[in-house]
C-alpha cells in the first residue's frame, strides 16, 4: 500500500521501515508532525492558514465558512468577500449568476465540484485529487478552469483543498 502525509502529500516510509505494526490507512510526515505541534494556534483559521495549498470550509448548505490565505490568494478575494456565500458565487461561476443561483441551474447538476462536495457532506467519504472543471466569470469574460479537488468531512462541514489549478493565469 502507498502511503502519503495527510498534510503534504509527500511519501512516507514503509510501515516496516517506520517500526509500525499492522495496517495504517494514513499518516503525517516528521515535518508536517514538527509544524502542526510546534505552535499553539488560536484559531481553526490560524491553522488552515499553515496549509500552502487552497482550503476552503464548506457547511451543508454549500456555504463558505472560511477560507485560508491561500485560498483567498487563488480566488483573488478578502474573506469578508467569500464568508457565507455559496461555493458557485465565491468562485465566480458563470452559471451562478442564472436563475435560480449557484445549486439551483441546469448546471449545478453535473458540477463536478459540488456534486463532490455534496456526497462527501452525504456519506462521509472523502475523495483526492479529483478533476473537476468550472466555467469561471474573468475580466476577460467566461473561461473555463481546471482543477484537481480533494474533500474530507470535519463535523458538518467540508474541507475542500484546490490540489492543483490547470491555467496560467490562475497558478
Amino acid at each position: 500500500m502507498r502511503r502519503v502525509c495527510a498534510w503534504c502529500n509527500k511519501e512516507l516510509p514503509s510501515e516496516a521501515e517506520a517500526g509500525f505494526e499492522g495496517e495504517i490507512s494514513h499518516g503525517i510526515c516528521s515535518p508536517c508532525l514538527i509544524k502542526v505541534t510546534s505552535f499553539k494556534p488560536r484559531t481553526a483559521k490560524q491553522l488552515l492558514d499553515y496549509l500552502p495549498e487552497p482550503v476552503l470550509v464548506i457547511d451543508a448548505d454549500g456555504i463558505v465558512k472560511v477560507a485560508n490565505k491561500s485560498g483567498l490568494k487563488l480566488l483573488g478575494k478578502e474573506l469578508a468577500d467569500i464568508k457565507n456565500e455559496l461555493g458557485g458565487d465565491a468562485f465566480e461561476c458563470s452559471y451562478a449568476g442564472q436563475e435560480g443561483g449557484c445549486g439551483k441551474t441546469v448546471h449545478c447538476r453535473t458540477c463536478a465540484i459540488r456534486n463532490i462536495v455534496m456526497d462527501t457532506l452525504a456519506t462521509g467519504k472523502g475523495y483526492k485529487n479529483v478533476p473537476a472543471f468550472q466555467s469561471i466569470n474573468t475580466s476577460d469574460g467566461p473561461r473555463i478552469i481546471r482543477f484537481y479537488i480533494s474533500t474530507q468531512k470535519v463535523e458538518d462541514c467540508i474541507l475542500l483543498r484546490i490540489d492543483r489549478v490547470i491555467d496560467k493565469d490562475l497558478a
